[in-house]
């Protein structure tokens, strides 16, 4: 909703200027009660709009008296805030004043301009009184427009629209038959597993066709004939302000269907109770199919009891939109079936129909991408083409610009109204702080994967995600983050070995719905060959993306950039970076994909105060000195750069939090007393804020491994360990500096990881560290810990790391004995070992009892497997086996591994390999997927999802694709042929080749 961003900021960014108003406007007190004022009038306000979008929650509808309010409001946020961060920087920021030196002079320099300072703070409160005052009548008119609007059409004229869009099946669906393949084996018994009920649960983003599918299983002659009685039910149908919950409904619909006819009479009762203990008492000994389209979390938890202790073979198959309704659903000996996208081919052949040509080919390209393979979109798209005649590719081509106002309500084409429906229910259903963050994801081109943490990390910058009493910002953003990917709006591409998502984007056509609204609503402002900038959007927009540096001198100087809160640039920079010195308040500065960005372009970046996010890319070797002006920057991100050394300014500024790159410390900054006396001054009195360092070349005790030892917030490290110099006493230097990282108090839970990299070093030096014994009040804590270089056995320290739940293991050989000293990591959920060459042993009964996800990443074609015994692995959910020269089952066997839910094999192996493993995985009760993997492309065979596999790996193919230094990503999609048909989906990810992009 458009009020989404302007609510969000009244109740949270509006905290800050009261703060600083309450330390520095109480001189002057008439201004301290026109504050208190307008703090009352902005909860009211916010307060009235929670109202609103509650509302609009339950389904109803907005009027368009209240879409204005809400856009007057997201002007007025943007006219606080920009109020705000003058105020604050006036305040609070004390000038730079050049000079290191300690003299008189420099002394007297300082103060003179400490004098100065104040004098203009007394001077701006005038200007400043002004401007609150002009805010809080603002604020006052707001306020009284607010009453009495009526904020929905159920207030207008009593009509409830329903909570959802309504469901449609398609006559005639294209690739669906794989899928319905799928689904009705699962709807079989499975070889020597009791008969007993099982709940197969079909998710995935509204408009994939999962209600066409379940139809098709459910029509199936195979379903028909195998249960002795069919319901289909669709539950979404129920507006909550009429039915409430909807539960007896779905009952009475279900026991309508079921019963024999002549038992019809006792069917039409209103008492729910009634009707539970007749469907009960009818079931019990009935094999049955239910379908219920559209289930609620709520719904499924107050009728499943009816359908236990059935013994039958019986199956209920649900369809939903949100992941963890799924998962709840099908929990225990249930299957979660993940709903694909359609391929390129039948994307065609339902968009474009029978109609084939070059200048088609070529000019619905753009299109097709933008529906990213959802078929509700192009079936609407297929409307939109028929009715104006035959498709070509100059009506695909404007068809593609003009896409997004065709998803705007009463704007757009009525052949478009039901995928309307479908993206604004996804929508209207978030939260306040989940509609801010997706609108954000706006500034990101369609198709791009996205890094969770980058995402997490900007909407922190811009105050997206600020902490209430009970949680922190983190945690508020990672929360949002869970929401968006929880309702398959956000779709994950690869996870992380805690099954995390780490990489991810947003739905093709749910990008283009959010990106037009965030332009209309003037939120983002883009520049690209789809969506040309107007002025008047560049002038309003808080947000502004760049791609291809398309901009010339003339409009750069001409547009009024005051309200710029983020620039990111894609692409080349061209004349786009002219914009950075205009964006006085800027918070974000995102170069990172900038292929032309040079050392000059950053001359100027001291000046931006305000700024807590940097990254950048291209030929940037070197940071300017003005790096140290940036007070409030929280990430400095250098992992696409040439940076290679960095002045130790950077390293303590004050609100830094995170910090990514392969660097050093500059040498003259070490042989400088001075800054290295204020560095450790700095340290010592536990100022820094730097939690992340990520990470930094270490080849003596002095420098980082120096500084390092003094950081006590750091949660994340990797170090690059350079050569050891004969009689060299780096060992014990970087022991110590590990020691002080890892040791924590006793009662202390952390989340720390440790990445450490000796593969220059000729010797093992990882297994040299030797940790000191730890004081009784503290422990050497770390969750995650990566290790790299030649490893002859396990170093003596990873057995002190208590809380060890992730370990990653590189070396070119892996010996027997240090393989079998992981046997004693007990808490280990994931381990992943990478060789040339792994040298022979067993897991015995009892090996790893907590593992869930084990990889094992071998070269060499004469190393064999371990053996694994009945009895270990117990909770293995997730088994890898990326080895090329794979022979059948290599011994292993799968089936008594109960909780397995996915297996992955190097389509590299000999086809009758391929074929033991998918025999392999059907005789599973679980029913694992099995997924081929080459070069990093991911194919998956036969097999249900289910609630921890579909967090480990989406159902799709995935290239990797790694752009060289001196060729950019668009050039090397290029060169791709993204071509599949319905059972084969291709995904894109973008790997760094640079050894610090980990």
């Amino acid at each position: 909703m458009e009020s989404a961003v302007a609510s969000a900021f009244l109740k949270s960014v509006m905290g800050r200027l009261f703060q600083v108003l309450e330390k520095e406007y109480n001189k002057q007190k008439g201004l301290r009660q026109d504050t208190l004022s307008i703090q009352q009038d902005v909860r009211m306000i916010a307060a009235a709009m929670d109202d609103r979008l509650h509302a609009l929650g339950r389904g109803e509808r907005r009027t368009a008296v209240a879409r204005l309010y809400s856009e007057e409001m997201l002007g007025l946020a943007h006219d606080a805030q920009d109020c705000i961060d003058r105020i604050v920087h006036r305040l609070t920021c004390r000038p730079r004043v050049g000079g290191g030196g300690g003299g008189g002079g420099a002394a007297l320099i300082r103060r003179v301009a400490a004098v100065a300072h104040e004098l203009r703070k007394v001077q701006s409160r005038s200007g400043f009184a002004d401007e609150i005052r002009k805010l809080k009548a603002r604020l006052k008119l707001a306020h009284e427009r607010v009453v009495g609007i009526p904020i929905t059409a159920a207030s207008c004229c009593h009509e409830i629209a329903a909570a959802a869009p309504s469901c449609r099946f398609a006559r005639n669906p294209v690739g669906i038959e794989r899928p319905v393949e799928e689904l009705l084996s699962m709807l079989d018994e499975v070889e020597g597993e009791p008969e007993q009920l099982r709940v197969i649960s079909v998710v995935g983003f509204g408009g994939l066709g999962k209600t066409t599918l379940a139809r098709a299983v459910y029509e199936d002659p195979h379903a028909v004939e195998k249960f002795h009685c069919r319901a289909w039910v669709a539950a979404g149908r129920w507006s909550p302000e009429v039915t409430g919950d909807g539960v007896t409904e779905i009952l009475r619909d279900v026991l309508q269907q079921v019963r024999p006819k002549d038992a019809m009479d006792v069917v039409v009762a209103d008492d729910g109770q009634r009707i539970e203990a007749l469907l009960k008492e009818y079931l019990t000994d009935k094999r049955y199919l239910i379908v219920i389209d559209d289930i609620g979390r709520e719904q499924w938890s107050t009728i499943n009891s009816i359908f236990e202790n059935n013994s039958k073979s019986s199956r209920i198959l649900l369809t939903t939109t949100i992941q963890s309704t799924a998962n709840i659903c099908s929990h225990g000996n249930g299957y979660v079936y993940q709903m694909n996208t359609l391929g390129e081919e039948d994307s065609k052949k339902i968009a474009l129909q029978e109609v084939r040509s070059p200048e088609l080919e070529q000019g619905s390209m753009t299109l097709l991408q933008k529906c990213g393979g959802l078929p509700l979109a192009l079936v609407s798209v297929s409307d939109f083409l028929k009715c104006s005649g035959e498709p070509t590719g100059e009506r695909c081509a404007e068809l593609c610009r003009n896409l997004g106002s065709h998803l705007r309500e009463k704007y757009g084409h009525d052949n478009f109204a039901e995928l309307r429906k479908v993206l604004m229910h996804n929508y209207d259903s978030l939260s306040v702080h989940a509609m801010t963050c997706l609108l954000y994801l706006g500034v990101f081109p369609n198709n791009r994967p996205l890094k969770r943490k980058v995402v997490i990390r900007r909407w922190l910058a811009e105050g997206y995600a600020r902490s209430d009493s009970l949680r922190s910002e983190d945690d508020i953003a990672d929360e949002t983050f869970k929401a968006l990917v929880d309702r398959n709006i956000i779709q994950s591409i690869d996870t992380r070995n805690n099954a995390q998502v780490k990489t991810c984007m947003t739905h093709g056509i749910m990008h283009e719905f959010v990106l037009h609204k965030s332009v209309s609503q003037g939120f983002i402002a883009t520049s690209s060959r789809d969506h040309p900038r107007p002025h008047a959007y560049v002038n309003n927009a808080c947000h502004l993306s760049i791609h291809g540096g398309n901009v010339t001198d003339s409009e750069a100087s001409d547009e009024d950039l005051s309200r710029v809160r983020s620039l990111t640039v894609f692409g080349k920079a061209g004349d786009a970076i002219s914009y950075v010195r205009k964006c006085k308040l800027l918070r974000v500065l995102d170069l990172e994909e900038c292929n032309d960005l040079e050392d000059s372009h950053l001359k100027h970046i001291g000046k931006l105060w305000h700024l807590k996010y940097l990254s950048v890319g291209g030929s940037i070797a070197k940071l300017p000195s003005s790096i140290d002006g940036l007070h409030c920057l929280e990430t400095l991100d250098l992992r696409r750069t040439k940076i290679k050394t960095l002045p130790i300014e950077a390293i303590i500024l004050y609100h830094l939090a995170h910090l990514f790159g392969k660097f050093t410390v500059d040498k003259d900054d070490l042989n400088n007393a001075n800054k290295m006396s204020k560095a450790m001054k700095f340290l010592s009195g536990n100022k820094s804020n730097l939690k992340t360092l990520a990470g930094f070349v270490a080849k003596e005790m002095r420098g980082l491994l120096q500084l390092m030892v003094h950081m006590r917030n750091l949660r994340k490290v990797k170090i690059w360990c350079g050569p050891v110099a004969n009689g060299s006493n780096y060992a014990s230097d970087l022991s110590k500096a590990i020691q002080e990282f890892t040791k924590v108090p006793m009662d202390n839970v952390g989340a720390r990881s440790l990445s450490l990299d000796s593969e220059e070093c000729s010797q093992d030096l990882l297994s040299s560290l030797a940790f000191e014994p730890c004081p009784e009040d503290s422990k050497y804590d770390v969750r995650s810990l990566k290790l790299r270089g030649k490893l002859l056995q396990l170093p003596p320290f990873v057995t002190l790391l208590s809380g060890l739940t992730e370990l990653c293991i590189s070396s070119a050989t892996l010996t027997r004995n240090l393989l079998s000293s992981l046997i004693n990591l007990r808490n280990l959920l994931y381990l992943k070992l990478i060789a040339s060459e792994l040298e022979k042993f067993e897991m015995k009964s009892g090996a790893f009892p907590s593992l869930r996800r084990l990889c094992f990443a071998v070269q060499s074609f004469a190393s064999s497997l371990p053996a694994i015994e009945q009895g270990a692995l117990p909770n293995l959910v997730s088994l890898h086996l990326l080895c090329p020269g794979l022979v059948g089952l290599s011994g292993i066997q799968i089936r008594h591994l109960r909780h397995l839910k996915e297996v992955m094999v190097d389509s590299g192996v000999p086809d009758q390999t391929r074929q033991d493993w998918e025999q392999a995985t059907k005789n599973h009760p679980n029913r694992p997927r099995l997924v081929l993997h080459k070069s990093g492309v991911r194919v998956e065979t036969e097999g249900p999802g289910n609630e921890e596999a579909s967090a480990v790996r989406e159902k799709r193919k995935i290239c990797v694709v790694q752009p060289s230094s001196d060729e950019g990503l668009d050039s090397s999609l290029k060169k791709m042929r993204l071509s599949s048909d319905s059972s084969s989906r291709l995904q894109v990810i973008v790997q760094s080749t640079s050894s610090s992009g980990h």
